[in-house]
């Protein structure tokens, strides 16, 4: 059975890990985004039949992994939204950044700005387009989780990214080779790499958030 309640008790375990403290308001915004998908189950494929049982474990707390690498930046987007991960949960977490949300899927954009409503966010807008037809600004940091290969998107990682910007992919530790295989074309684009291997907070799964920053031009 479903159970908010559980979900909250493993998310609040795994805040005292990463060293959030958490205020009743956040707790609550995250009891929201469950109901929230809850409700959507069975009607829109957004994430796995198995996740509706670990949401905090598989999706809430690994989006989250990315908080101590955040530094002064502001301005964010993330490529492939679909049901909010990673950057809803950052939003929760740091109000004060703007986010904007690629979902090319018309049904799953619709989940993005019902969501987004449902939370009361504001400093934050959904695209229902592909990343790469968006010219109107320029992002400090870009958040890509389960949305394609890393010599694929490099390209539009590349149209959308500010000077010295960063892109942060959410990988498995095996992404070593993903990475050699994009290593000319990283270069070509002027890219450094830097890999930080975490491991998720409870489950203590290996992970890699694989950092691309957008060297000046010399």
């Amino acid at each position: 059975m479903l159970s908010i309640e559980s979900e909250l008790k493993t998310l609040k375990e795994g805040f005292r890990e990463l060293g959030i403290y958490a205020e009743e308001h956040i707790l609550d915004k995250f009891s929201i985004y469950l109901r929230v998908l809850y409700n959507c189950k069975g009607r829109l494929h957004l994430i796995s039949n198995n996740d509706y049982r670990r949401i905090s474990l598989k999706h809430f707390l690994p989006s989250l992994m990315i908080l101590k690498f955040i530094t002064n930046e502001q301005n964010a987007c993330d490529i492939g939204a679909g049901a909010g991960f990673p950057s809803i949960p950052i939003k929760i977490l740091k109000p004060e950044m703007n986010f904007t949300l690629f979902e090319s899927i018309k049904k799953k954009a619709n989940f993005l700005k019902y969501l987004i409503k449902e939370l009361n966010l504001s400093g934050i807008k959904v695209i229902a387009d592909r990343a790469e037809k968006y010219h109107d600004e320029k992002f400090d940091l870009i958040l890509i989780r389960a949305a394609g290969k890393i010599n694929v998107l490099i390209k539009t990682i590349d149209l959308l990214i500010a000077p010295e910007g960063k892109a942060v992919f959410y990988k498995t530790m095996a992404v070593e080779e993903e990475i050699r295989h994009s290593k000319n074309r990283l270069d070509k684009n002027n890219f450094s790499v830097k890999v930080e291997n975490v491991y998720t907070p409870v489950e203590k799964i290996p992970m890699s958030l694989v950092f691309l920053t957008k060297k000046c031009s010399q």
